[in-house]
């Protein structure tokens, strides 16, 4: 399983509420993509900073989803409210052993 984390500003005259249009949106992109498996949305309102972790099932799945995603909503719904482009990553998932914990992170992403 592949990840694709996708991280960005907004400008900071932007109302916060386009972060949940963009979070519907995107979420109803995502899911009528191939591979897709799931998605989990995220949000600093005092630094205006969001994103999310999309979860693929192969590294093509997640690489493929990018170009969809980017004509679908940043180049329409997001381009008014973000101050630059998105940073996009894509990360191999280790899932531990049920029964073994969880992993948790908690901190914030200097940019």
């Amino acid at each position: 399983m592949y990840a694709r984390l996708s991280m960005f500003r907004l400008k900071p005259d932007a109302p916060i509420s386009f972060a949940e249009q963009w979070a519907e949106k995107t979420y109803m992109i995502h899911r009528s993509l191939k591979g897709f498996k799931g998605i989990t949305f995220f949000g600093e309102e005092i630094t205006n900073e969001f994103g999310a972790i999309s979860y693929w099932e192969t590294k093509e799945d997640a690489l493929a989803a990018g170009d969809a995603i980017e004509v679908k909503v940043y180049s329409t719904l997001s381009k008014t409210y973000i101050e630059s482009p998105p940073m996009i990553a894509i990360y191999g998932v280790y899932d531990l052993p049920k029964g073994n914990g969880e992993l948790i992170f908690s901190g914030k992403f200097n940019w």
